[in-house]
């Protein structure tokens, strides 16, 4: 199970203690990913736009749930 540290790091494209990562799949987060991220963690869900984002930010907020024991919700957002 990764910690918050782990996740912080890998969504910063920085090395990790656990190796949660993989060097094949970037998951650094872009600055629009991030903003999305740090809401996600505030608001307890991650709100997806229509277009526009990566898994890797899924996967990053999934992680991160799996480290705080939170459960996963995702929710699309119809408006974009």
């Amino acid at each position: 199970m990764p910690n918050k540290d782990d996740v912080e790091k890998l969504s910063r494209g920085q090395p990790t203690r656990k190796k949660i990562g993989n060097r094949r799949i970037g998951h650094r987060l872009t600055q629009k990913e991030r903003k999305l991220f740090e809401s996600a963690k505030r608001q307890g869900f991650l709100k997806i736009p229509v277009v526009g984002i990566r898994a890797n930010v899924i996967r990053i907020y999934q992680l991160w749930c799996e480290s705080v024991g939170r459960e996963l919700t995702i929710k699309h957002d119809e408006n974009g």
